[in-house]
């Protein structure tokens, strides 16, 4: 059975992942020459996401958190975190995905 840890970094991998495909879509490749050497999941933090892209930013991003069991209150849980960040801006922390977890049943 996993941990709470388990689960936290497992959750943790799963977001910043799903930030990463957001940053590689949020704009074409002729253009991320401007944001050189900011990692792709750091690209929402420099240009926030338009909130009527998100659902195209994220597509896919939650298959594998799908596929090694994630319950769908979980997921959920994540992508709403995840789209939280994308159209704020604000930088990812660890404390706030704590905080979005422990919300859950199984914490």
């Amino acid at each position: 059975m996993a941990t709470a840890l388990d689960m936290t970094a497992a959750s943790e991998l799963a977001v910043l992942r799903a930030l990463e495909r957001a940053g590689n879509r949020m704009f074409p490749r002729s253009e991320r020459a401007r944001l050189k050497g900011v990692p792709p999941w750091e690209i929402y933090i420099h240009l926030p996401a338009d909130p009527s892209r998100l659902d195209d930013l994220v597509t896919g991003a939650w298959d594998l958190p799908a596929v090694v069991g994630f319950s769908e209150d979980l997921i959920s849980a994540l992508d709403s975190y995840t789209r939280t960040l994308l159209v704020s801006g604000h930088a990812f922390d660890r404390a706030d995905l704590q905080r979005v977890l422990a919300r859950l049943s199984w914490c």
